[in-house]
């Protein structure tokens, strides 16, 4: 399920571009650059789970959200084995029943330090 995966790198990425722009303690240029990122990362993502990630984000939620020892990291709730064993066996996505947020498996590919350090730099 390589699209589901950059799905949520793409989400990851728009959460964390949007935080730094908004920071104050970015350039003009890095500013921008972070912004046709956003842009770009926007238009590549299905517009239900955009939205989805969006109305959650914009209540001070948590659009999307990794699972920690079978609970979401955004409420603490816990998740039910079975979503998680289809969540692991898939590489897929779910939806919280508690705070609504997606749901993912951690996994080292959804670590965009790197990606930002060399964006950025």
């Amino acid at each position: 399920m390589k699209h589901t995966e950059d799905i949520i790198i793409k989400l990851l990425q728009i959460r964390r571009a949007r935080k730094l722009s908004e920071s104050g303690t970015m350039s003009d240029d890095d500013v921008q650059k972070l912004r046709d990122l956003i842009v770009e990362n926007r238009r590549q993502i299905p517009s239900f789970a955009l939205s989805h990630f969006d109305r959650l984000e914009s209540s001070g939620g948590s659009g999307l959200a990794e699972v920690h020892d079978g609970k979401c990291s955004a409420c603490g709730a816990n998740i039910a084995a079975e979503e998680i064993d289809y969540l692991m066996k898939n590489k897929n996505i779910g939806v919280c029943d508690n705070c609504f947020a997606f749901v993912y498996m951690p996994d080292e590919k959804y670590d965009i330090d790197e990606f930002f350090k060399s964006y950025l730099s």
